[in-house]
């Protein structure tokens, strides 16, 4: 009866709480929007934070270093933020897109989550070696090759499909 008691508690705080309100509803619509996130989620957001990583390498490698780069301005936080606060809520959206798709009444529609999440690694992957390149690390160019390669196909397979053909 105690555990009864405890609990009623606090729910009672929680209710109390409009700051704990909001984030439990922010939380929950995040979790509806992304369902469970599976391994294609996590490698794409994995994929967007080392494309920064080796922004900030490639950054330091042309300045003479990391803490040289700073006090240049070559490295800047508003500058690093500027193209980022727009690619990370697109990414996000497109998320959503992914997510949604699994919801689909299509045997198939999984392919189109798969799509999407292929694209923008790709993407990242490619933009990450263009980094290491910069940074003097020729090593990547091939596979900076056939990253943009895989890109190509699945654009020209998307736009050789045909317009009567479903995607899913």
């Amino acid at each position: 009866m105690s555990y009864a008691i405890t609990i009623i508690g606090k729910l009672g705080d929680a209710l109390s709480n409009p700051l704990a309100w909001l984030a439990g509803f922010g939380l929950a619509v995040l979790g509806y929007l992304l369902g469970e996130p599976g391994a294609a989620f996590y490698a794409l957001w994995t994929a967007v934070a080392m494309d920064l990583l080796s922004r900030l390498i490639s950054e330091s490698v042309q300045h003479g270093g990391f803490w040289k780069a700073i006090r240049e301005g070559h490295i800047q936080s508003d500058k690093a933020l500027a193209g980022a606060k727009v690619k990370i809520p697109a990414y996000f959206i497109m998320c959503v897109f992914a997510a949604q798709t699994m919801h689909f009444p299509y045997e198939y529609a999984y392919v189109a989550s798969s799509i999407i999440y292929g694209i923008f690694f790709f993407v990242e992957l490619e933009s990450t070696c263009e980094n290491f390149i910069e940074a003097g690390v020729e090593e990547f160019s091939w596979l900076k090759r056939f990253s943009k390669r895989k890109l190509e196909q699945m654009v020209e397979d998307g736009e050789n499909s045909g317009s009567n053909e479903p995607l899913i």
